[in-house]
Formats: C-alpha cells, structure tokens, sequence
C-alpha cells in the first residue's frame, strides 16, 4: 500500500516542473484570473450561452434598422457582428444543453431549449444580411433540422427524469412555435431571392391601397406638412403601396407588362402614375414641391422593397403570419404565468434567474414583433386586398384603422419632437445623400506617392467624402429623363437605347467627339470627362465653391457634384456601375498624375528638398487640413488647382500607355471645350452638365437590377432612385 502511494505521489511530483513552469511564465494575478474564469465556465457555461443569446437577440431587433441609412457608420459593423454571432452562440448553446450531464441537477436547463427555437428565428425586422444569404435557404433548412433535434433531445431527457407536467406541455407548445418561426425564417430567405419573386409576381394583385385616393387629397393642402414628420412620412408611405407594384416588378423583371391585367395600372392607381408626368393633373399648382414628393416617394418604394427582400415582411403580413405572432406571445406569456406561480424549490437560483430573463426577454420580443406587425402601413396594404370584405369594411370603412394610425402617428411625432427616432432609426425616408471622390484631390494630397505620407493620409481619413444630394441635380435628372422619353430612346422594356453622352454631344452639335472622348466603356468615359471637367472648372474659376445664386455658380456646383459622384462610383462601388470594372484604368490614370504632381513638387521644392523635412510638412498639412474642411480646405482646393493648371499648360511626357492614356485625351477635351467658348462663345458649363446628366442616367438604367438589391442593404445609392424614378416616368407615358 505505501509502495503504491508512493508510486502514486511519485507521478505527480513528475508532472509537477511542468505545471509549476507553466505558472512561472505568468504573473500569480493573472493566472488566478484565468482559474477563476475557467471555473466560472465550466459550472455555468451553459447559462452564459443562454444570457448572451437573448442579448444579441435584443440587439439584433434595436439595430437592425441602421442598415436603411449610410449614416450607420460603426453600428453596422456591429450589427453585422451580432448577426453572425446569433446563430453561432444559439447553435453551440443547444449543443452544450443537449451534451450536457447534469440536468438532474439543474432540471430548467432543459427547458432553455424551446427558447433558443425562437432565437433562431430572429427579429422581423432583420432576415438576411446580404442579398446572397437568401439563396442560401436550403443550407439554413439543414442547419435547422439538426438544431430542432438538439432540442428536442434536451427536451426528452428533461421529461426521462420527471419534469412537471405543466412545464412538459408549456415546453412542448414553445417548441412547437419556435420551429414554426425558424422554418417562417426560412421560408421568407426562399421567397426573398430575386428568381422566386420574379415567378412570383405575376400572380399578385397590383395597386394596393388605391380607394383611399378616391377620398383623400392628392397632395397635403398647400403641398406643406409645416414640419410635422411623422404625418408626411404616413402620407407618403400610402402613396407607396399604391404604386409598390411599379417598384417590385421592375426590380426583379425589368419593366411592367403592360399587356398583364394583373400588373397593369388602372384607377386611382393610374391617377397616381399620372402625377409623374408634366401633363398630370396634380402637376398643377404644386410644382414648386413636385421634385421633393416624387424623390420621397422613391425613397419610400425602396424602403418597402427593402422589407421584401431583408425582412419577414412578405410572410408577417399575411394571415398565417399574424396567427404565428399571436399564438408565439399567447405561449410565451402563458409560460411565464406557470413558471410565476409554480414552487421552485430545489431549483438554483441562477438558474431560476436566468429563466425569467429568458420568460421575459422573449415576451418583450414577441410582444413587439406583434404590434409592430398590427400596427405597420403592411396591415394597411393587407387589409385593402383581403378576401374578407367584412374585416375590411369593419377596419377601414368604419374609420378604425384611421384612428389606430393617428395614435401611432402621434406617437411617432413625439419621437420626433424628444430626438428618440433618431437613435431607433423610425423614419424610412433615405439619408439623402451622395458620395464625392475627385481623382486629382487624391493625387494631390502632398506624397501620396511615397510610403509614409501615403499611408498617414489613408489613415487620417478616406478619400472620399460625402454631400447632400443638390435639389438642382434632382431637377436636371426629371428633366432629362422626360426629354429621353419624348425622343423615344426608351425601347420597350423602359432601356435607355443610346450610350452614354451620345445625345448630349449632338445636341450641342459635338458629334464629332463621342467616338474619341466617350471610351468604348462607360469608365472611360466617367475619367477623360472627370479630369477635363476639373481644368476646365479651374479655367473658369469655378473650382472652389462660392456660395452665390447666379447661373454659373449654380451650373458648377451641380456638374462637380455629379462628376465626383460618378468617379466615387468607379473607385468604391464598381458593382454599380454597367459593364466590367475598370480597376486597372483608374490605376493606370492615377499613376499617370501621381508623377505629374511629384514632378510639380520637385520643381517647386527649395527648403524642403531634404526628405525628411519634407515628409514631416507634408504630414503637418494634412493634419491641418483633415479639421479644416477635409478635401473642401482651401489648400487642397488650391492644390488640386494647380494640378488642373499644370494639366492645361504642359504636355504629358509620354508613358508606357502612349496616346492611350485617359489623362491626355481629358486635357484634349478641355482644351477643344475651353477654346470653342472662346471662339464661339459657347457655354462649356452646359456641355459638361448634360452629358454628366447623360452619363448618370444612362449608369442608373443599365445598372443591373441585383446590384441596385445589393445596395439596398448598406444604405442604397442615388442611382438607384433615379432607375425607379426613370421607371415610373417611363410607365407613366
């Protein structure tokens, strides 16, 4: 026996060096942390699980919302953090109860299992993340099936050992909603891809929510909500529905059947089409507001078309989806009631506690996923096609509906009022707003060329920025989308025929440049004008803004608006451009008037000619100008000025790109576009302005119609209303 024990004592005193080593590399309080957290984990790792499932669930349905506005910014990346962590950590947590030994001594871990059922399901506001999660359904469905049998064999292990009766029927039923829910997920990502609701579409009735035109104003007295935005934003979300169908079938087949009784417009729906055109009857007399009601409609039919394909909106808003949310709250509820008033005795306490929150987390999530449900403009859009004209009459004839609205309108308006709508995101209205990128700012911004200075302006800021969306460019693109209809450039499907800037050009009778200066791709095109628009707007001292009303003034800001939206497209969102992305065009222009600007800085450099001098002014300067106005200081203006100067002035040393370089051909441009305003007296301003117009709707039109979904999720593009705006102005004709 001592021979043993010593042999015994013996083979620990083996093991002893290694772990006493392993300690001595870690300081006491750290490894006494680590030993805590250890024990922690592996009592309680279970109920941890638990805990921060239902908290991600939580901020899955506060953030979700952050993804219809640009402006999101850090909270995006963390939402997209907390969407892929939901269904891992619900996952592993089922797991861990369905391995797990000791439910006999803690019996309500089995209970969790139903619950993290519902998890699996999510928020309603939030179904997929990106468009590709949704093609990806039959991978969810399988991931499911093991899921449900996870927890229906913690579940059967729960009842082997004498769970209460009570606890094993409420249990059951829980499961039973929780699997309907997560196959309700499932089926929405089936029915939310682009091909299935193409097949789809055809069979819906179109026009929803029309009768209310008949007995309401077309527009608000006066054409002013006098800042109540809780009551325009209801106005406009009607107007939506009413014409959602326009939105949805253009988004997945191009254009509406005009030939489809289903898809066709016809009554009050008609009416409202018609507003679009100049003729309209409700053109008159609200034209000042016109261009602000049709741009916030756009915004509005892409919020909902945002719902369709990223929410469960399509499956909530239907009659099965309204039972699913009462039957879920009624079990949740009924739950939490025998869980109240049951003994809980010889239950642990944490246990106990995490149950209620688990009880009362879902009952808070269920609960607001069946109000947000009853009380959304979609039961509105549901209760207008039902096939029970007596839950119809009863709702919105007799004016109910109307006053449930008014107390969710008022609610709304005091969000507005105490700035709470901005932190929970309740408007669907867009950010309104474009991004900017001009291709000699980046070139310009003091040794972007060389490694550290080049680096440090990467870090201090991208280089790019954003602006509001200039009420004159929305005006221009109306226009010159209703003189493309006129023209008849519109082929049957509501495609512009012609290219890019061909119909501008002649129409100032500069046919003779669109074979050289618009590219075989519309990338060159957006470069060799975006670079000659810079000069020339340097040549007529317009580069900088000036905050006055005249013409010219007015002309500028618009073209360069839209000249460095068109280049932020090509450097950041090539997807939403047509054609194939010309990543090596732009590299091979940016490098071109990289050496161009080094070697203006060569030839001015004197004092700062060392290069560590010169590095530490250059980085001072860009410090300086990142609080100072960013890429609108005065002293990149300045600089991206002289760029422009230089450009106009000297000839490009031949490179390996040789009379290809898109550099060239922009100076050549600006200088044939300078000297005809001064032979001629032309107006250059209005040459760049319509063939930018041109560019930006032609790009909107051919953009591809899984790109413009795409978008959606991070906050959607400006080219993305003027494709639904050209699509209803096109079926408005």
């Amino acid at each position: 026996m001592q021979v043993a024990q010593h042999e015994c004592y013996g083979t620990s005193s083996l093991h002893k060096p290694v772990a006493n080593s392993a300690s001595a590399q870690l300081p006491n309080a750290a490894s006494r942390v680590i030993g805590w957290v250890g024990h922690i984990w592996s009592g309680w790792s279970t109920q941890i699980l638990v805990g921060f499932s239902l908290a991600l669930q939580v901020v899955l349905l506060l953030l979700a919302g952050v993804r219809r506005h640009k402006e999101g910014g850090a909270l995006i990346d963390i939402l997209w953090g907390v969407y892929q962590l939901a269904d891992y950590t619900t996952t592993y947590a089922l797991g861990n109860i369905a391995a797990s030994s000791a439910l006999h001594d803690h019996q309500l871990v089995a209970l969790w299992a139903p619950f993290l059922l519902l998890h699996l399901a999510g928020p309603d506001n939030i179904a997929a993340y990106e468009l590709e999660d949704n093609k990806l359904w039959s991978r969810h469905l399988l991931t499911l099936l093991a899921q449900a049998l996870g927890a229906g064999y913690a579940m059967y292990k729960h009842f082997s050992i004498g769970g209460g009766t009570f606890y094993s029927l409420a249990a059951i039923f829980m499961a039973v909603v929780g699997f309907v829910k997560s196959c309700e997920k499932i089926w929405v990502l089936r029915h939310a891809s682009l091909s299935v609701i193409r097949g789809s579409v055809r069979a819906e009735t179109s026009a929803k929510c029309t009768f209310f035109l008949d007995y309401e104003p077309p527009r608000p007295r006066g054409g002013i909500f006098n800042g109540d935005t809780a009551q325009e934003e209801e106005f406009y979300k009607k107007h939506a529905h009413a014409l959602f169908h326009v939105c949805k079938s253009a988004m997945v087949d191009s254009s509406v059947d005009d030939d489809d009784p289903n898809i066709s417009n016809h009554g009050a729906a008609a009416r409202l089409l018609k507003g679009f055109t100049e003729e309209g009857a409700w053109y008159k007399g609200f034209k000042e507001h016109d261009t602000t009601y049709k741009w916030t409609l756009m915004e509005m039919e892409l919020s909902l078309m945002y719902d369709i394909l990223y929410t469960k909106a399509a499956m909530v808003h239907t009659l099965l989806g309204y039972c699913i949310r009462v039957a879920s709250s009624l079990a949740v509820a009924v739950f939490l009631l025998l869980f109240w008033f049951s003994g809980k005795a010889g239950y642990s306490r944490v246990d106990v506690f995490v149950t209620y929150a688990l009880l009362s987390g879902a009952l808070l999530l269920e609960t607001t996923s069946l109000l947000t449900a009853l009380f959304s403009t979609w039961t509105f859009a549901f209760l207008c096609t039902t096939e029970w004209s007596r839950l119809r009459h009863a709702l919105l004839c007799s004016g109910r509906w109307d006053r449930l609205r008014r107390v969710v309108v008022f609610l709304h308006r005091l969000a507005y009022i105490t700035g709470v709508a901005d932190c929970i995101r309740l408007s669907r209205r867009w950010h309104g707003t474009m991004g900017q990128c001009s291709m000699l700012d980046i070139c310009t911004r003091w040794d972007t060329g060389t490694p550290l200075p080049g680096i440090l302006a990467r870090m201090l800021g991208s280089s790019s920025w954003t602006v509001n969306v200039p009420v004159t460019v929305k005006e221009h693109v109306v226009n010159h989308i209703n003189n493309i209809q006129k023209s008849g450039a519109f082929n049957t499907l509501g495609v512009i025929r012609k290219n890019w800037g061909h119909v501008a050009l002649i129409n100032h009778s500069l046919g003779h440049l669109t074979e050289r200066y618009l590219g075989a791709e519309v990338q060159e095109a957006i470069v060799i004008w975006h670079i000659a628009t810079d000069i020339i707007l340097m040549k007529l001292g317009k580069l900088r803004a000036k905050h006055t009303e005249t013409e010219a003034d007015v002309k500028a800001e618009t073209i360069k608006a839209i000249s460095h939206y068109m280049m932020f497209l090509l450097v950041e969102r090539p997807s939403m451009l047509p054609g194939l992305a010309q990543i090596k065009l732009y590299q091979r222009t940016e490098k071109t008037l990289l050496d161009e600007w080094n070697g203006a800085i060569n030839e001015s450099a004197t004092t700062l000619s060392l290069s560590p001098a010169r590095w530490i002014h250059s980085i001072w300067t860009m410090v300086v100008e990142q609080w100072h106005g960013g890429p609108n200081s005065d002293s990149r203006l300045q600089r991206r000025g002289q760029l422009a100067e230089r450009l106009l002035k000297h000839k490009i040393i031949d490179d390996e790109y040789g009379i290809k370089s898109r550099v060239r051909f922009g100076i050549y441009l600006a200088q044939k576009l300078i000297k005809r305003e001064e032979d001629d007296e032309k107006d250059s301003l209005q040459v760049l302005l319509d063939v930018w117009t041109d560019i930006l709707v032609y790009t909107a039109n051919k953009c591809s119609r899984e790109s413009h979904a795409k978008q959606l999720s991070k906050g959607g593009e400006f080219t993305t209303l003027i494709w639904l705006m050209a699509e209803h102005l096109y079926q408005a004709n």
